[in-house]
């Protein structure tokens, strides 16, 4: 039988992991919300442009607008912002666990510890509920058509941002000029009134200024978004198959963290 004093931080345990609950479900619908509706936030752009001299200014022609966030930082936030409730999460089961089967939880050579079967149960819920397959499928993703490159733009240091490469060029136009056709005949006639000039139309190219473009995204690649997914469907699986082995311990602190759910996830590594 625990202690009053255990019970008691249990009690409290128990008290902030289900208030923490719907902060939690709140927070992974709100960012599949972000991720499906605001992706020109994690879009960017640099224009430039002089004119040349004597040519009306444009100044849509330049401006610049910066990344908000980036795929890596958001899912940081995300990280941050649940760790303690999922820690929480598995110390509940742990502790309640006392004397219940264990087993070892092993993905792609990966071990996340000896498990309990509340542990493992917890874990499929976590992976298989709510919103979070969804969440990481609306994940931004650049196009793989493009060329990219790690930034190097002063604005984007220290930040996971991509960028394309530069285009420049030379905005050009058409000057039309009208003028009349020499006519032989014209000479020769004696009244005027009724005669009409041909009129012709010359097409002059003219530079009117230099511009340059390039883009910028703190997007991840479909074969990033594609192993999170993938990372989570073995994870998963490896839950289902260790709680078939599963078969009973006193109350220790879950080895499965939020670092290692989220570490696993977001970067292939505990």
């Amino acid at each position: 039988m625990l202690s009053n004093k255990l019970a008691l931080k249990l009690n409290v345990l128990l008290a902030k992991t289900e208030h923490a609950a719907s902060q939690y479900k709140k927070l992974i619908g709100d960012y599949l919300v972000f991720f499906k509706s605001k992706q020109g936030e994690f879009k960017g752009v640099k224009k430039t442009y002089t004119v040349r001299e004597g040519i009306i200014d444009e100044p849509s022609m330049r401006g610049t607008v910066k990344v908000v966030t980036t795929v890596g930082e958001k899912l940081e936030w995300l990280e941050e912002n649940t760790a303690e409730y999922i820690d929480n999460l598995f110390a509940v089961e742990s502790t309640n666990a006392s004397l219940v089967a264990k087993s070892s939880l092993i993905v792609n050579g990966l071990n996340f510890g000896e498990l309990t079967s509340l542990e493992l149960l917890r874990l499929k819920s976590l992976l298989e509920a709510g919103d979070l397959e969804k969440m990481y499928a609306e994940l931004p993703v650049r196009s793989d058509a493009e060329e990219w490159n790690d930034t190097t733009e002063e604005m984007y240091q220290n930040r996971k941002v991509s960028e394309s490469p530069k285009l420049s060029g030379v905005k050009k136009s058409v000057m039309k000029e009208a003028y009349i056709l020499k006519d032989p005949n014209v000479d020769n006639l004696k009244d005027m009134s009724r005669y009409t000039p041909q009129v012709q139309t010359k097409d002059t190219i003219i530079e009117l200024g230099d511009y340059t473009v390039q883009h910028f995204s703190g997007e991840t690649t479909h074969l990033d978004r594609a192993n999170i997914l993938k990372r989570r469907s073995q994870l998963l699986n490896a839950t289902i198959e260790a709680l078939k082995k599963a078969n009973d311990v006193e109350i220790v602190p879950s080895a499965f963290t939020a670092a290692k759910l989220f570490g696993f996830l977001h970067r292939g590594k505990i």
